[in-house]
């Protein structure tokens, strides 16, 4: 069920360079390209272009300060051994505590899980946003004025079951989502609901888009009525194209 993979789409890749400019000087800008490659588990850059072409995400390892170290003393720069140039993602830092990704998860971190990687997914399907910054295409999306309006749409969880879900554009090119399961009337929005007073299961989270493609992990928000959450827990759903875990940057 845990996809914790990492992925990543070209404006992904511009920004970690860009993140690493950042953090070294004296390195030309093509050995960095080289470098953030083999950051994220590439013998070249090219080999990273070769596997982007045509896609709009491909599965990529971790970025790794230590294989990027590698790569610039090949190519000839005196790189310390404790550089930190890329985000190696490997904590969540949630409300002030930092704490490593947890790899087995409870019935309740899975329902939550599953409502959201289906809200993503259909919001993807239905081309109300995409994951590279800046792909946010609902109505009313404004990224040159605070993200603009908020977007409404609705999806079939586990086959039969109705949903609505919110989804806003916030700063760091995340995405806020928030989603209501089986709501008691159609007029309730889910970023507007009172939880499980007005539906079967209510999640809220983000999804990071700048430093890589993944729902992040220690921020959850959920709730459900008791004789559901089996249900949600035990569906069956994959995301397309990003990672149901990663670091929450708080």
């Amino acid at each position: 069920m845990l996809t914790s993979s990492y992925f990543v789409s070209e404006a992904v890749v511009r920004n970690l360079k860009q993140h690493a400019q950042r953090k070294v000087t004296g390195v030309s800008s093509s050995h960095l390209t080289e470098a953030v490659a083999a950051g994220l588990g590439f013998n070249t850059n090219a080999a990273l272009k070769a596997a982007l072409a045509g896609r709009p995400t491909i599965q990529a390892q971790k970025p790794s300060n230590a294989r990027l170290i590698a790569r610039l003393r090949e190519l000839g720069y005196a790189a310390p051994g404790d550089l930190q140039v890329l985000p190696e993602l490997k904590h969540s830092y949630a409300l002030g505590r930092r704490h490593p990704l947890r790899k087995r998860q409870g019935a309740r971190w899975t329902a939550w899980r599953n409502l959201m990687v289906t809200a993503v997914n259909a919001g993807l399907e239905q081309r109300l946003f995409g994951l590279s910054p800046g792909e946010d295409w609902w109505l009313g999306a404004n990224p040159k004025n605070n993200g603009g309006d908020r977007g409404l749409y609705r999806f079939t969880f586990d086959g039969d079951l109705q949903a609505n879900a919110a989804v806003a554009a916030i700063s760091g090119d995340e995405l806020s989502i928030h989603v209501l399961l089986s709501p008691k009337d159609e007029g309730i929005e889910a970023d507007r609901s009172g939880g499980i007073e007005d539906g079967a299961a209510y999640a809220h989270g983000w999804l990071e888009r700048r430093l890589g493609i993944w729902i992040m992990d220690g921020g959850e928000d959920f709730e459900c009525r008791r004789a559901m959450q089996p249900r949600v827990a035990s569906a069956q759903v994959q995301p397309t194209g990003y990672a149901d875990q990663g670091s929450f940057i708080f």
